[in-house]
């Protein structure tokens, strides 16, 4: 939609579209296949302020009575395409061989990503599920065990607090 920007309130958007004198804050909100939304009119609430307050309330009070976990990071409950019932692991064909595919992201880069796999012909089929949950497990635990990065500029640079990092 023209007009539109995200904001820095995750499931968020602000629209602005003057020829439908359209302005307010959109929210989305998806968990397990299902998908709730609403739209938080300026006119109705005051303001912009008071729009993007309630914006933030509803959402909050949706994900709560959902049951999805409150965090700023993408938080996967459910998809269509996944048949082993379990978020990063997939069954697939490698080389003509039947295995468990797992992935998981490598700290704050979501797209750098961890992989590997486990053939159902060489383990079984429980035996390799298990190896490869487990092993999902222990990237999950890596990532969020990450320290965070911060950039620092270097000491030999005229940074001066007041100026963005180079």
């Amino acid at each position: 939609m023209r007009g539109s920007k995200t904001t820095r309130h995750k499931n968020i958007t602000r629209i602005d579209h003057p020829p439908k004198r359209t302005y307010g804050y959109n929210v989305r909100v998806c968990w397990k296949g299902q998908k709730y939304g609403k739209f938080f009119s300026d006119t109705v609430y005051g303001d912009r302020l008071g729009a993007l307050a309630a914006a933030i309330e509803w959402r909050d009070a949706t994900e709560k009575a959902i049951g999805k976990p409150r965090t700023e990071h993408q938080v996967v409950g459910w998809h269509s395409k996944n048949k082993t019932g379990v978020v990063g692991i997939r069954r697939c064909k490698r080389a003509g061989v039947e295995c468990f595919e797992v992935t998981w992201a490598f700290g704050e880069n979501p797209r750098k990503k961890g992989t590997t796999s486990y053939s159902i012909a060489k383990h079984g089929e429980k035996k390799a599920f298990k190896l490869a949950l487990r092993a999902r497990q222990r990237g999950e635990q890596q990532r969020w065990r990450a320290p965070k990065i911060r950039r620092e500029p270097p000491p030999h640079s005229t940074y001066q607090p007041w100026m963005p990092p180079v």
